[in-house]
């Protein structure tokens, strides 16, 4: 497997590079800004990315989506529930005191559960809403890794005061669908660095050492 992270953009964002070396097949994870240095770090890597995954619709998370859309003429793909906030950009771009180009064209939807085939890689959808609605993390069984988006990180999770944020559902996604993984699965959030499960269900203040 390769997996390569690169924080980019101001808000310090983790876009994830994924892919299976032996088939050269890959797909981005929310590319989120610096479409340019992405594009060169995919280079580097010599995979042929088949589609761009959203964990959410989040601007720093997307803002770089529609130029590497077209750069790779490959869809893009989330869940539904998270494409109005999608077409939000400009509402989102004010309150943030930033900038949004082209809104991103959106090609297809990820169910909860469904499957992801990135050559011998199988990405597992699980939805995990309460940071931003429709929000998925995606779970790599064989490989022992979880990419999160925003729902868990290293010591802390995600923000909920933004539109459609709760943390009792954010809590409530966290214990039933992310702490039931594996205590040694890495976690790979959207920002900061990498932790695991069992880590955070000992350490994360705001999971109080939920135990299984």
């Amino acid at each position: 497997m390769i997996l390569e992270m690169l924080t980019v953009g101001p808000f310090q964002e983790n876009c994830y590079i994924i892919g299976d070396e032996n088939t050269g097949e890959g797909a981005l994870i929310d590319p989120g800004d610096e479409a340019t240095r992405i594009a060169l770090a995919i280079g580097q890597t010599r995979l042929d990315i088949g589609r761009i995954i959203i964990t959410h619709a989040h601007i720093d998370h997307v803002g770089a989506v529609a130029t590497l859309g077209d750069e790779y003429a490959c869809p893009v793909l989330l869940h539904p529930e998270a494409e109005p906030m999608l077409q939000q950009m400009s509402t989102q771009a004010m309150m943030m005191g930033v900038r949004f180009g082209k809104v991103p064209k959106v090609d297809g939807y990820i169910q909860d559960e469904e499957l992801l085939e990135i050559g011998s890689l199988r990405l597992r959808a699980m939805y995990t809403p309460g940071h931003a609605p429709g929000h998925l993390s995606f779970y790599e069984a064989n490989e022992g890794l979880v990419l999160s988006g925003d729902a868990l990180f290293a010591g802390s999770v995600g923000r909920v005061d933004l539109p459609g944020g709760s943390m009792e559902v954010l809590l409530r996604s966290i214990e039933e669908r992310l702490l039931p993984l594996p205590d040694e699965t890495r976690v790979y959030s959207g920002h900061g660095p990498a932790t695991t499960i069992g880590d955070e269900r000992a350490t994360n203040p705001f999971l109080g050492g939920r135990l299984r």
